[in-house]
């Protein structure tokens, strides 16, 4: 059994942003509260427009309800405890929790979500194994681009040994991808991962093979580029030309995989036949 270690921080729901949503949401309510008060101590003939405060009360009501439910449907269903050895995953609805070694972490999928969906990756969601629960970090978790970056990291420390030495010893070490598509409602399932069609890339110290049918030799790969701040990832041989790409955003685990591939250009690894 893993020890958890020492608790490093905390990432619970990032409640700036919604403190101000609540504040507005109660001034409408109460300014609707007023609003109707005012209309019941009116007289008929005092002369005042009745429609027209009726119709702003219960505009500044709904409003406020509105921002009180919109509230309620940003919080995250899962918050997080980071500790020395793993991640505590807590999840609010069923109150319960399961903590994760970093060593388990099989799969880790970067994308952009919400209003930066255009601009940058902000949104991670890690498994431990093929079937098993993603678990989210959006960006309405509090510090998420730290606990990100401390995920991925954890990764490349815990599996690249590993992966190295399944290569060395000839065996495939095993990517998934998802099948890069735009429609708007492939964008909208990705929020559900299991709704959307996984493919393999195998990897091995000789071959890189896909799904798509896609092969290539390792040893004919002279160049890698692309990465998190790049759309697409490329592997290029020594004129430049390219043997294969993927989007950054398609590929699961996308930095352990370009890690491999700068340690396989660098430093070769001899296969025995």
């Amino acid at each position: 059994m893993i020890s958890e270690g020492r608790l490093l921080s905390q990432h619970g729901f990032a409640k700036a942003n919604s403190w101000i949503i609540m504040i507005i949401a109660i001034l409408l309510v109460a300014a609707g509260a007023v609003q109707f008060a005012y209309l019941l101590a009116l007289s008929h003939d005092s002369g005042v427009n009745f429609h027209s405060v009726l119709i702003s009360a219960i505009f500044s009501l709904v409003l406020g309800i509105f921002l009180i439910t919109l509230r309620h449907f940003i919080k995250p269903k899962q918050i997080y405890q980071l500790y020395e050895n793993g991640i505590l995953v807590i999840s609010k609805p069923e109150n319960k929790s399961r903590f994760i070694p970093f060593e388990n972490v099989m799969d880790i999928y970067l994308y952009r979500s919400g209003k930066y969906s255009r601009k940058i990756i902000n949104t991670m969601a890690f498994r431990e194994t093929t079937g098993k629960e993603w678990h989210h970090i959006t960006p309405n978790i509090a510090h998420a681009d730290r606990l990100i970056d401390v995920i991925k990291n954890q990764q490349l420390l815990f599996s690249g040994p590993q992966a190295l030495s399944t290569l060395a010893q000839g065996g495939i070490v095993n990517f998934r991808y998802l099948i890069n598509c735009e429609s708007k409602i492939s964008h909208f399932l990705r929020n559900n991962f299991l709704l959307m069609n996984e493919k393999k890339l195998r990897l091995s110290a000789r071959h890189l093979v896909s799904d798509d049918g896609h092969q290539i030799a390792v040893g004919d790969v002279q160049f890698i580029s692309g990465g998190q701040n790049s759309q697409i990832i490329k592997l290029l041989d020594g004129n430049g030309r390219v043997l294969f790409s993927i989007p950054y955003t398609s590929l699961f685990s996308a930095d352990l995989f370009i890690a491999l591939i700068e340690h396989m250009i660098h430093n070769r690894i001899p296969v025995s036949n």
